[in-house]
């Protein structure tokens, strides 16, 4: 069966077996497990999936690709013929089972989707997934490294992060400018309590508003004049710091103390 690829779609298949056997490994499948797949393309990874477990449920936007797939495999696979951005998950959740997700996600949609994981956490217990290695650097970066920013705090404040291996461009068709590198996340069990995760994050992205800037200037937004001059004489954070140099611990002092003058 004849396909195009689409560029607006991002879609670099996956062309290699033993790469796609080894993401399958890093998952550690149970037969009894429920996975979710997103963009399965044309299914490399879906076959190894399908030969660890009966239950995958794969997220695929592109029509043409549906008959593909149903030939392919049939009643075996659960096809969501859905963007899975706009999908509502809360339907495809399986009674008190937590999923694990395996896929070679669509570069263009990889900070929404996993932003969008964020929110349904607690029905998840592993994500394996590829992503640009660009993405996956930032993911991991501790303080310090240049690619430490707020896609790190974010990811690592919800999750432990992993970087497994590095996948190169020839692997797929059509191959990509960049490449690509496999990675873990595994909800964090541990994570802060907050009273107010919301206005926490306002808090690290004013931060990195500009990253040129001490923090004094970009957290001058938050607060009105006389709470922002309380701040400057109180903060348990010094304000000429840059908001890259602060760790998760550091941001959250900083962001209990400005919430507590915000409600005083």
């Amino acid at each position: 069966m004849s396909f195009k690829h689409k560029k607006k779609l991002g879609q670099h298949f996956l062309s290699d077996k033993n790469i796609a056997k080894k993401i399958v490994r890093q998952a550690n499948i149970q037969s009894d497990e429920f996975i979710w797949e997103i963009g399965p393309g044309k299914g490399i990874l879906t076959n190894e999936l399908l030969g660890k477990t009966a239950n995958v449920t794969a997220f695929e936007i592109d029509k043409y690709l549906w008959p593909i797939l149903q030939n392919e495999f049939g009643d075996k696979l659960n096809l969501i013929k859905e963007d899975v951005l706009k999908s509502d998950w809360n339907s495809y959740f399986p009674v008190d089972r937590k999923i694990k997700i395996v896929a070679n996600l669509p570069y263009q949609i990889t900070s929404p989707f996993l932003f969008k994981i964020i929110d349904f956490q607690e029905h998840f217990n592993t994500v394996i997934v590829m992503v640009q290695r660009e993405v996956a650097l930032r993911i991991k970066a501790g303080l310090g490294s240049k690619d430490y920013g707020i896609l790190s705090l974010k990811m690592q404040f919800y999750f432990h992060t992993k970087y497994l291996f590095t996948v190169e461009p020839h692997v797929f068709y059509p191959p990509p400018r960049v490449h690509s590198a496999v990675i873990s996340l595994i909800p964090r069990l541990d994570r802060p309590v907050l009273k107010n995760e919301k206005f926490f994050w306002k808090v690290v992205e004013a931060s990195f508003s500009n990253r040129r800037k001490m923090l004094r200037n970009n957290l001058k937004p938050l607060l009105s004049g006389e709470k922002f001059g309380a701040l400057t004489e109180t903060s348990p954070i010094d304000l000429k710091r840059r908001g890259e140099s602060l760790s998760e611990e550091e941001f959250i002092i900083l962001y209990r103390h400005i919430y507590n003058l915000q409600q005083n």
